[in-house]
């Protein structure tokens, strides 16, 4: 439970630097490991230490010069099997590594499997499984060979330890009386008992150890090098009664993935003042910084200086949950989980009873092409949705959206995937899906938030223009033009 919530408590640049499946393979080997190291210890490593203590001790009573010897024995073996463990552990790490890839790669595959079989690369997705599971074999081979040929100082060593404890028996036995008989006996008893026990020792370690290298990277996503995001020591609540949004002076910036050190500015001194219940569009070309400020917002990015407050509180005063609870978030892509049309819809509000949701689903517009599925709510839609179309995946994150009932609402380019149809019922039904919420809607499609009660236009990371639908084209300035731009494109674009 520690390290599932260390990894969903990352910073959003940690999923944008690893593979889904890779991290879904390293949890699924860290809760494996645990358990069955945790058995281990109780079990086996108990009962061959135990195993492995008496037996000396009974003998260093019964003739102190044999005990010593097979105490020398146990010793040497210990050192001995902790070493030619260590000499193969960069064999381990390598097949444990490969292993990962593996499962990154199939589920990296599966989870775009349309993009995958649409480009018709079969042959050339297998070569690349079956150069990865050839490097496995390679390495898990090199492996398996290293500790046998390790194996052969170990069996000299316990021979040497047999020789040396019956050759003082018999040099220190005064003629072949019952005591020295009998001595000899238990002597022999317990070497071998001692002998049996020290040959399980290898593997034992090897088992510890090859555990520990399952578990190893796990400490990498324990480390706080993707914790720059931190919740305060001390939180303050958050009670939004009005909904009002200040960004001040905000500047931020992230690193650039060529050049290592190297800060790309987006924001340098960003200010924009949303009042409690205004409905405020964000619009301006690619790399405006639109989608970034909604990343910003929720936290999913720190700023560098300035400050945003929501109802005059810093947000960086109270924990990234509450913040978060606060702002209903509807993405471009939209995320919907393996589960019923139903959950996915409830996902933020689980108490929700099936009035409520079949209420956000027409609020939505999804309620009529959802009744039409096989199963209706209870219909699975499959990873990621992958059983609806974009435009039904998306209305059902709004309706989700909705159903949250926060106070802040927030659409990021959330009527992208939408058909025209689809997204001309959205904007008509954008003050129902509002309500009194102050909202935020991020848009390329300009007619997405013309009637919204303000427009802010974003060029290369500045407010350029500001005002209503109708102010902006009184303004002709950059608005303008591109709105004349996209109705022109689609006065002109031919039906299909």
């Amino acid at each position: 439970m520690i390290f599932y919530q260390k990894l969903v408590g990352k910073d959003m640049s940690f999923y944008r630097d690893n593979q889904t499946g890779f991290l879904a393979s390293v949890f699924r080997q860290y809760l494996d490991s645990s358990m069955l190291l945790l058995r281990f210890f109780r079990g086996e490593a108990l009962g061959t230490l135990i195993s492995l203590i008496i037996p000396p001790i009974v003998l260093c009573i019964a003739s102190p010069g044999v005990g010593a010897i097979v105490t020398l024995v146990v010793i040497v073996q210990f050192i001995y099997a902790i070493w030619s463990s260590s000499r193969a552990s960069a064999y381990r790490q390598t097949t444990h590594e490969i292993y990962r890839k593996v499962t990154g790669e199939v589920s990296d595959v599966i989870t775009n499997i349309v993009a995958f079989k649409a480009g018709g690369i079969g042959d050339s997705a297998r070569n690349k499984m079956t150069d990865l599971t050839k490097q496995e074999t390679v390495a898990f081979g090199l492996r398996r060979r290293t500790l046998t040929l390790l194996d052969l100082p170990r069996n000299i060593i316990t021979a040497c330890g047999i020789t040396g404890a019956v050759y003082f028996i018999i040099s220190h036995a005064s003629g072949l009386n019952p005591t020295s008989l009998g001595l000899l006996v238990l002597t022999l008893t317990y070497m071998f008992q001692t002998v049996r026990n020290v040959s399980a020792l290898p593997e034992l370690i090897t088992q510890h150890d090859d555990l520990v290298t399952k578990m190893y990277p796990t400490l990498r996503y324990l480390s706080p090098e993707y914790e720059k995001i931190r919740d305060p020591l001390n939180p303050i609540p958050l009670l939004i009664t009005n909904g009002s949004i200040d960004i001040d002076h905000v500047s931020f910036s992230y690193p650039s993935n060529m050049n290592k050190g190297v800060e790309i500015p987006v924001f340098t001194d960003l200010t924009i003042n949303i009042q409690g219940g205004e409905r405020v569009g964000i619009v301006g070309l690619s790399g405006a910084g639109k989608s970034t400020l909604a990343n910003l917002l929720l936290r999913f990015d720190e700023i560098n200086g300035g400050s945003i407050k929501v109802d005059g509180i810093n947000i960086q005063d109270v924990t990234q949950d509450e913040l978060r609870r606060n702002i209903a978030y509807v993405p471009q892509e939209p995320l919907l989980f393996h589960r019923s049309v139903k959950e996915n819809i409830a996902y933020y509000n689980i108490g929700a009873d099936e009035a409520e949701i079949i209420r956000a689903a027409k609020a939505a517009h999804a309620h009529t092409f959802i009744e039409k599925l096989p199963d209706g709510y209870d219909t699975l839609v499959g990873e990621r949705g992958i059983k609806l179309s974009g435009g039904q995946k998306q209305r059902i994150a709004i309706a989700r959206a909705i159903l949250k009932k926060a106070p802040i609402l927030m659409f990021d380019e959330a009527t992208s995937a939408l058909d025209s149809e689809s997204e001309q019922i959205i904007q008509h039904a954008l003050p129902e899906i509002i309500g009194k919420q102050t909202a935020i809607v991020v848009a390329h499609r300009l007619s997405t938030v013309a009637g919204l009660d303000r427009i802010i236009v974003m060029h290369d990371g500045k407010v350029v223009e500001s005002g209503s639908h109708d102010e902006l084209l009184r303004l002709q300035g950059r608005y303008y033009a591109l709105w004349k731009k996209q109705t022109s494109e689609f006065a002109t674009t031919p039906l299909a």
